[in-house]
């Protein structure tokens, strides 16, 4: 005859009992105090504030290279649901439109070659996309009644922290839930949870019986407000004590919460499996890591995948526990057959259902260090982080071809060269920055600061200062076409400049003597070619010429901003810099000489949603337009034919410009580069700063290429903004067998 409840509720008393007598110090708590802390941890709400930050959704602009096809394609990556005409659009569903019917909405004539989609944001604005000839061709704000020049898709939640611990978590209503969600968590995790009043003694006296007979612990005996009290309030110890809290936690929950606030934050809270060093909490953020889809879109079987992996996320992966996590599934099925939450149809399908195929995750590796770049942004404007939403700059897809761009290339370097290999087998692991930002906002787009943050996570892009080497040198230059020399104050890409042996005098007493990198001197050279060929022994004259003060006030208008000594070694980059103020510095360059200061955060909104900053990009003319036209052209011919020739040879269609830079030791490699879109800076060295035998142009040009090459198709193809008082010509210079065409002023 089965148990009643006061016979259940006594046999725990009983036993609860004799193990007070055995332990009395094991349940040492105040309950009027852990009372207390109890009412002040629900009053403040505290444990429900964290921090999180969004990366922005896939961006889309007039001009930008897309299929229609391929926009499918990234709208359903993205989670958002295909819908038809006859049914109603509602947050993160898209639908394509006909070609009358898109006319009438944008007000525009349109081709039989133009496809238009329809899609609304979570936020409930509704955009409309036209695509002809692979091209955006229009984009249109429904909510606004107006045309743009930019969109982008949901922002999407990266991270979260609490207490500094980083999870991947997204907070949803209990309406949101598919219902076979709830019903499938209840059948396996507590099926009297409607019932009991925070504690199940029925279930707790089984576990008891059950684990006695086994003589090791079988079964749990906790309810799901137990288990949330345990991730809410209590550490994962497994002692009588923690037990005995959790059981009066669980008790005064129940009382001060109603079943639907309970069950909602269990999943949004439950622990679901691990991604890199994120926890992955809740079901709502483990529907998308596991299934990449927002939860409200989930069938019977997923939602009774996701309740099979409760019990133990690592055993039950379905990624690399099939099997395990198959048989759990069914379990989950069957007990919702047995409670009749399901028929025997539901079941069968749901039994047969394929299980998720793995999906590689973007910027699993250096995601974080992007996100550390954030903090620091926030710290600088004097914004407390904790409990804030950071609406960042950071694109995905840009960050992952970034980190596997510097992993591959670093492999490819260190298994194809002697002296690499041999320093790593002293221990030395070759590391590397890559960079990028959008020259038109001055948003970071990627910012990777080593191969792997779990394995390191001092951020190299944000804090290491290192020698820059010849990436001084368009600095150099572009002071000399703005001040000229005593002789001649109207420098231009052909001037003359003498390339051999040099002395500079200090103090009338030391004398600094360049040499060029090959050792050699070639007498008479034009401007351009010294640039573009990095010639030491020119530079060192033209900053002698120009005066080393001016030198260093036009780097420091640029963007550089650590202290410049005024050394002669400076003209040739003997300065120390952070890569994220080369990147700053060169892409006032891609500009033209407007200067946007970068960003990583687009906006910051409040604990109450309000915001509290929101980035407003405020570009400065520093340099005249058309002197900085003239240097980008001699720039340009560095990645035609100069230092940086293999970027011309590599089939990347972007039209670009940069620099490499080498360092005098050998310690660092690097490359700084630009289209008139983005500008992208890589590095290569060794954090121990010793010599990596590499060049900017081995060993930095190539994870540039690696990058770029990704991401050449996403960009229209066009040139500089040359502004209208300068002219393209092609010269010829007696001792240089090239004919190239440069920018003059007119």
């Amino acid at each position: 005859m089965p148990l009643n409840m006061t016979v259940l509720k006594n046999i725990f008393y009983i036993v609860a009992s004799i193990v007070l007598l055995k332990a009395p110090s094991a349940f040492a708590f105040n309950p009027f105090s852990l009372g207390e802390e109890f009412n002040a941890k629900l009053n403040s709400q505290a444990l429900l504030k964290s921090t999180r930050f969004y990366a922005r959704g896939y961006s889309l602009s007039i001009g930008q290279n897309l299929t229609a096809q391929g926009f499918e394609q990234i709208l359903k990556k993205h989670g958002y649901r295909q819908r038809s005409a006859e049914q109603v659009l509602t947050a993160n569903d898209f639908m394509p439109l006909d070609t009358p019917t898109c006319q009438q909405k944008m007000s525009q004539p349109f081709t039989a070659e133009t496809t238009c989609y329809q899609w609304m944001n979570e936020d409930q604005a509704a955009f409309i996309l036209a695509i002809q000839n692979d091209r955006v061709f229009l984009l249109y704000s429904e909510k606004n009644n107006l045309a743009l020049n930019t969109a982008a898709l949901n922002p999407i939640l990266v991270a979260q922290y609490r207490n500094n611990e980083p999870l991947l978590q997204e907070e949803r209503k209990l309406a949101d839930f598919p219902v076979s969600c709830l019903n499938a968590v209840i059948a396996i995790e507590d099926n009297e949870f409607l019932d009991h009043s925070g504690v199940s003694y029925s279930g707790l006296a089984r576990a008891f019986f059950k684990n006695l007979i086994k003589m090791r612990k079988a079964q749990g005996g906790s309810t799901i407000t137990q288990q949330l009290v345990k991730n809410y309030f209590l550490t994962p110890e497994k002692t009588l004590s923690r037990k005995a809290k959790e059981i009066y936690m669980a008790s005064r929950l129940e009382s001060e919460w109603t079943k639907d606030e309970i069950l909602q934050t269990y999943l949004n809270i439950i622990y679901m499996g691990q991604s890199g060093s994120f926890q992955v909490r809740g079901f709502p953020s483990a529907s998308r890591y596991y299934f990449n889809k927002p939860i409200d879109q989930l069938n019977l079987s997923e939602c009774a995948l996701l309740a099979a992996i409760i019990n133990n996320p690592g055993l039950n992966n379905p990624w690399k526990k099939t099997e395990k996590s198959q048989q759990r599934r069914k379990l989950v099925l069957t007990k919702m057959l047995e409670l009749q939450l399901i028929s025997q149809k539901d079941f069968d399908q749901a039994t047969i259902y394929p299980m998720p195929a793995s999906h590689e995750l973007q910027a699993n590796e250096t995601a974080p260090y992007f996100l550390d770049a954030v903090k620091s942004q926030a710290e600088k404007l004097g914004i407390q982080i904790e409990g804030k939403s950071f609406f960042t700059t950071l694109d995905l897809g840009l960050q992952d071809d970034a980190e596997k761009s510097l992993q591959n290339t670093i492999s490819q370097l260190t298994d194809s060269r002697t002296k690499l290999k041999n320093q790593k087998s002293k221990g030395f692991e070759l590391q590397g920055v890559v960079m990028m930002a959008e020259n038109s906002t001055g948003y970071i787009k990627a910012f990777v600061g080593g191969q792997n943050y779990r394995k390191t996570q001092f951020n190299r892009a944000l804090n290491s200062r290192r020698q820059i080497g010849s990436l001084m040198k368009p600095f150099v230059y572009l002071s000399g076409l703005i001040n000229g020399f005593p002789e001649d104050k109207n420098i231009t890409p052909e001037t003359t400049l003498i390339d051999q042996s040099f002395e500079w005098i200090i103090d009338k007493k030391n004398k600094w003597s360049p040499d060029n990198y090959d050792k050699k001197f070639r007498g008479e050279v034009p401007y351009y070619y010294a640039l573009k060929e990095s010639l030491n022994s020119p530079t060192a004259q033209v900053a002698y010429k120009v005066g080393l003060q001016n030198v260093i006030s036009t780097a420091m208008a640029a963007g550089f901003q650590s202290n410049i000594e005024n050394s002669p070694s400076v003209s040739l980059g003997a300065n120390a810099h952070f890569p994220i103020e080369v990147l700053q510095a060169y892409s006032t360059l891609a500009k033209l000489g407007q200067k946007t200061p970068l960003t990583f955060i687009e906006k910051i909104v409040d604990e109450e949603d309000q915001v509290i900053f929101s980035y407003l990009p405020q570009t400065e003319n520093v340099f005249d337009s058309a002197t900085a036209a003239v240097l980008v052209g001699m720039m340009k011919q560095s990645t035609l034919n100069g230092t940086a020739k293999a970027i011309g040879a590599s089939g990347i269609k972007a039209i670009s410009a940069g620099k490499t830079g080498t360092t005098s030791n050998g310690n660092d490699a690097w490359f700084a580069g630009f289209t008139p879109m983005v500008t992208t800076v890589t590095w290569i060295g060794f954090d121990q700063n010793t010599a990596t035998y590499l060049t900017g142009a081995s060993g930095a040009v190539p994870v540039w290429i690696s990058f770029m090459k990704k991401i050449d198709s996403i960009y229209p193809m066009m040139d500089f903004n040359w502004p209208e008082s300068v002219e393209l010509k092609k010269v010829k210079f007696e001792s240089v067998q090239e004919e190239p065409e440069l920018i003059f002023k007119k």
